[in-house]
């Protein structure tokens, strides 16, 4: 497997393997970091707002991490044969979501403000979504517009 391929290039078709190799490699990238770093300062999300620097340092993985994730669903899609609008959503309102959540919009006491849920739901929908269509889901048997059938 060509990992800058897989992460970097917006061309080419990829199978359902790569992809959720992909996927789970930056969810393990953004957890290898942040974890460590909430046992280290104590940081629990779930009995108070985490610290600024904390934010700010999700946001910054959110943001390095959007290009390798957009790359895996674009990959993704053209080999579903479908053009690359529910991976600009996604990765849209993950951004958004994630730039609300560094300014501590999304959650007062511990509750979901009303800007929370009005990012966070989609954001939710989206994510079932590419779970379903580009996850679970084959590809398009035979070449398609995006190239030949991945091996």
């Amino acid at each position: 497997m060509n990992w800058y391929h897989l992460f970097f290039s917006l061309h080419g078709r990829i199978p359902r393997r790569q992809f959720w190799i992909g996927v789970i490699a930056i969810i393990v990238f953004q957890l290898a970091v942040q974890v460590p770093v909430m046992s280290s300062f104590a940081i629990d999300p779930d009995k108070a707002i985490p610290p600024l620097w904390f934010r700010n340092l999700s946001l910054f993985l959110d943001v390095i991490c959007a290009w390798p994730l957009f790359a895996v669903l674009v990959k993704r899609q053209e080999d579903r044969d479908q053009t690359p609008h529910l991976s600009w959503c996604f990765i849209a309102l993950l951004l958004l979501f994630s730039v609300f959540e560094t300014f501590a919009l999304t959650q007062e006491s511990g509750q979901y403000t009303p800007l929370g849920w009005a990012t966070g739901l989609p954001l939710l929908g989206v994510i079932a979504i590419v779970i379903f269509e580009l996850g679970c889901r084959a590809g398009t048997p035979g070449p398609n517009r995006f190239g030949p059938e991945p091996k």
